[in-house]
């Protein structure tokens, strides 16, 4: 990686949103309104598009639509000031490398794009050992291929959480990021237990190795992270919501006074969950995106059928529901 470019992606911060996952009404993807949801997002001043997540689409789309999938919001980002971010999990470090070599030759298409990834510990590891063994043949991987195609290096953003294995520690993540500081050094914290903003802090702590330390954590506790630990951006499944977020981001950095305020409406929406449960991507935020008119419809898929095909369900709102959504929306975002 050249010197511009570590630079450039030392930068590496801010606002990263999830993209929902829509569906036609027959249940296949819709790469159409997939793409036009990037640019929605990518228009709201976010930082860096995540596509797919795994409590939205992981398990309910194929190789082939994840790559289909990525291919039209790569075609969507492509020129544009915005990190094109695949996220690679996988069942075992195999699987994770499917993911990224898929990640590349999409990327090799389309010149224009800034790419990093976003990989997490594969499900099948649980120790530190596990982990960086992971890691450092994801490095090799990397390098080969980079050599190989005469691209530049990606950075990989580390998600310290897979919902199956411990956190890994702070010191094997420090480790990772002197010994790959070209690829590693950019960490999205979470997880489960008091653990979490001790390794936080540790990693910061850490800097000029670790270059960036995002909340997760959806989100909830931002501004805390921001001011407190030093944290220097959010990884949240809010895309809904982008263009506050990084109304909130810019506020921040720019230390204006109605970072405050920003936020708080930015929890105002973010805790409807606690009026109207719902699936963290889908239900009523759904509903959301449609109203503010990037979906089509409010569909999910949910249980695959004999021949591959996929049955789908409608999201079932009240008057009262959609009445309190929109009371929300108006206070929040003004529509």
């Amino acid at each position: 990686m050249t010197l511009c470019a570590l630079f450039a992606a030392a930068q590496i911060g801010g606002v990263f949103p999830l993209l929902c996952t829509p569906y036609a009404e027959d249940g296949s993807l819709d790469c159409a309104t997939l793409a036009k949801e990037a640019k929605f997002v990518a228009d709201c001043g976010a930082n860096g598009i995540i596509w797919p997540a795994a409590k939205d689409a992981l398990g309910y789309l194929s190789s082939d639509e994840e790559r289909c999938g990525l291919e039209a919001i790569a075609a969507a980002l492509d020129g544009r000031n915005v990190w094109f971010t695949p996220c690679c999990p996988g069942t075992n470090t195999t699987d994770m490398l499917r993911r990224v070599a898929a990640a590349e030759g999409i990327a090799a298409k389309h010149p224009g794009l800034n790419m990093t990834l976003l990989v997490r510990m594969v499900d099948d590891a649980k120790y530190d050992a596990d982990y960086e063994r992971q890691y450092d043949t994801l490095a090799a991987h990397l390098r080969e291929y980079s050599g190989r195609a005469g691209s530049p290096l990606p950075a990989v953003i580390i998600q310290t959480y897979n919902g199956k294995s411990p956190m890994p520690s702070a010191k094997l993540l420090i480790d990772l990021a002197r010994r790959h500081p070209e690829i590693y050094g950019w960490y999205k914290v979470e997880g489960t237990g008091d653990g979490i903003v001790p390794c936080a802090r540790e990693l910061v702590a850490a800097k000029p190795a670790v270059k960036t330390v995002f909340t997760g954590w959806g989100g909830r506790d931002w501004l805390y992270h921001y001011r407190s630990i030093g944290t220097r951006g959010v990884i949240s499944q809010r895309p809904m919501y982008a263009d506050l977020m990084a109304r909130t981001w810019n506020a921040l950095e720019s230390s204006d006074p109605s970072a405050d305020e920003l936020f708080a409406k930015f929890m105002y929406l973010r805790n409807l969950d606690n009026v109207l449960p719902a699936p963290e991507m889908r239900g009523w935020n759904l509903y959301v995106l449609k109203k503010r008119g990037v979906f089509r419809n409010t569909l999910s898929r949910t249980k695959q059928r004999g021949d591959g095909s996929w049955e789908v369900a409608d999201v079932s709102l009240s008057d009262a529901d959609k009445a309190e959504i929109d009371a929300r929306l108006k206070y929040a975002i003004g529509e």
